[in-house]
């Protein structure tokens, strides 16, 4: 009987082996992880949904001014991104370095059961054959479905391994490029400024040029912008570009906006300077109002 050609006996004889506890665990854990995976994935995809942070967001902004009550609804969104990235990455991790161990555990039995058992029965069945005896303990293929169980475990503990190290790759990648790690400090930081009064604060001409934006964080598509990006130039920011992030709430269109191709003199004469506050960490401005004089 060849290996690759199973009786109806020899068919049974191997779901009996796949029933084994060893593969049947294995077979257990690699049906949770992958519904681990999905649970991860889909919690993440409903706290970068357009509803959600739409809602998250200006939770606070009815009962603070503009700029307090926004950054109050983003440190709740950012605490929340950073316990789920953190949480995953943890848990993640180390389900990575123990299914690893657990394959190669499997693959060392494995090896050490096709060369002490498999390999001398399958020696044995050969020389039957080559004397024309009939295979009446075993066959062929139920000796290496016997010995493959150790691979199969392995197998499904790879496969494991691999869907936690793709989990801790992006929670990783959250905590890191995204900055989702550092952003709820700064947030805190931030709103300490504004409940304390310890403003950035400067004498500005504003550019017309601006876009819609956000707070730093990580972005889905269909999110509310709830924030307008513009650049501000003046003697407190050592005539430098500087970005800030103006809270639509504020409802500000600066009037007589600066010239980019005019001169610095041309300006003071022509355009209207405004005195603004702004937070350290992410420029979210407080207050802007024109300059008087």
């Amino acid at each position: 009987m060849g290996c690759f050609h199973l009786s109806k006996e020899e068919r049974e004889y191997i779901r009996q082996v796949n029933r084994t506890p060893g593969i049947q665990k294995a077979g257990r854990h690699m049906l949770a992880t992958f519904l681990f995976v999905f649970g991860a994935l889909s919690l993440m995809i409903a706290l970068l949904s357009a509803q959600f942070t739409g809602w998250l967001w200006q939770s606070a902004t009815g009962e603070l001014p503009p700029a307090h009550g926004l950054l109050t609804g983003y440190l709740r969104w950012y605490w929340l991104l950073l316990i789920c990235s953190a949480g995953s990455f943890g848990a993640n991790a180390v389900l990575l370095a123990v299914y690893l161990t657990r394959a190669i555990q499997n693959l060392v039995r494995g090896r050490r059961v096709w060369r002490d058992e498999v390999m001398p029965r399958l020696a044995e069945i050969d020389s039957w054959d080559r004397a024309n005896l009939k295979e009446v303990e075993y066959s062929r293929g139920q000796v290496m479905a016997y010995g493959s169980r150790y691979h199969s475990a392995a197998l499904s503990y790879f496969v494991c391994a691999a869907l936690c190290f793709l989990i801790v790759l992006g929670s990783g990648g959250m905590l890191v490029c995204e900055r989702v790690s550092i952003l709820p400090f700064q947030a805190r930081a931030d709103l300490a400024q504004i409940e304390a009064g310890a403003l950035e604060t400067a004498e500005v001409w504003v550019s017309p040029r601006s876009r819609p934006g956000g707070l730093p964080g990580p972005y889905g598509s269909g999110q509310p912008r709830l924030v307008t990006r513009r650049l501000i130039l003046g003697e407190d920011t050592g005539y430098e570009w500087v970005v800030v992030r103006v809270p639509n709430a504020l409802n500000f269109s600066p009037d007589r906006p600066l010239v980019e191709g005019q001169t610095i003199l041309w300006n003071l004469e022509h355009a209207q300077r405004y005195q603004v506050s702004y937070t350290t960490n992410f420029h979210l401005v407080v207050d802007i109002t024109p300059a008087g004089g």
